[in-house]
């Protein structure tokens, strides 16, 4: 399309002037040369792709400028969005590894978010593009990362069948979660770290052939609270002293059951400890046929009275 030149120049006495177009982007409206409204277009759409719509002002604003296509792109390679994005290439150029594509930073990344799904890992854990920048910093490849997964997945498989039990019992995490914290015990820590730890005090108790506790009194054990007994030598205790003393405690009247062992031994309650020392008192009296009082008095050298 032409128009008349006011001043004539032009030779011809009309100059071309560029039509536009209207794109859209993020619900405000652009007008770009229509030339290059296609590639406008199609570059907004691509870095959509990268999870980088964000950036589709500044794409506009660079064709707007006249910035050809191939300029446009080296352009925003130096965006910090887009750095932030593909963070893994900036740690691969100073470990010697070459910078990645779009294209196949993405690749590699949809490699190994399809090697962690099948593996059964649990939502939350390596299902963000955040997740994967240390593994494509470190250049490993997709079938890397399997081995790795699967190294973890035969370790679990390996793993104590009461604790991955008790595990499942008490949190209802299955063999994903603990895949995940073998992956990288440090991403799985915030989540699992004290579901782990109360879930030793679980495991422990199914192994003495204990009835399983409330979850959260587990997890005061692992955390420390009480006496800091370890759960393999405390639940033993329990299971060594609860039978004797429950029988003890039907015949005197006064209940005595796990639950008040695992209060003294793990809790460090002075009630409990007072109930077991009261029922074995009573109990050494029953079998020497004496009485507290009637000890008392012979060591005071009555016994010439009796």
């Amino acid at each position: 399309m032409g128009i008349k030149d006011e001043d004539g120049a032009g030779g011809n006495g009309t100059k071309k002037i560029k039509t536009t177009k209207s794109v859209t982007v993020g619900g405000k409206t652009y007008q770009v040369d229509a030339e290059d409204s296609d590639a406008v277009v199609s570059t907004i759409a691509i870095f959509e792709k990268y999870n980088l719509g964000s950036l589709g002002p500044r794409i506009v604003e660079f064709y707007q400028q006249g910035y050809s296509n191939d300029t446009v792109q080296l352009l925003l390679q130096d965006d910090p969005e887009y750095k932030k994005r593909f963070a893994a290439n900036d740690a691969r150029v100073k470990a010697g590894f070459p910078v990645l594509s779009p294209k196949e930073y993405l690749a590699t990344e949809d490699a190994y978010r399809a090697i962690l799904q099948d593996a059964g890992l649990p939502k939350g854990f390596y299902d963000d593009t955040s997740d994967f920048q240390k593994l494509i910093a470190a250049d490993l490849s997709a079938s890397a990362v399997k081995r790795r997964v699967d190294a973890a997945a035969k370790a679990v498989d390996n793993a104590d069948p009461y604790y991955k039990e008790a595990l499942q019992n008490m949190y209802g995490l299955d063999a994903g979660h603990m895949i995940a914290h073998l992956l990288d015990p440090e991403a799985a820590l915030p989540l699992i770290e004290k579901q782990s730890k109360a879930v030793e005090y679980g495991a422990a108790a199914a192994r003495q052939g204990l009835t399983q506790a409330p979850t959260s009194q587990y997890e005061a054990y692992a955390s420390g609270v009480g006496t800091g007994v370890g759960a393999e030598t405390g639940m033993a205790q329990v299971a060594e002293i609860t039978p004797g003393l429950t029988t003890l405690g039907q015949i005197s009247g006064d209940q005595y059951n796990q639950q008040t062992a695992q209060d003294e031994v793990f809790g460090g309650l002075a009630s409990a400890r007072r109930k077991r020392q009261k029922l074995t008192q009573e109990e050494e009296t029953r079998f020497t046929g004496r009485s507290n009082v009637e000890s008392a008095s012979l060591g005071s050298g009555m016994t010439g009275q009796f």
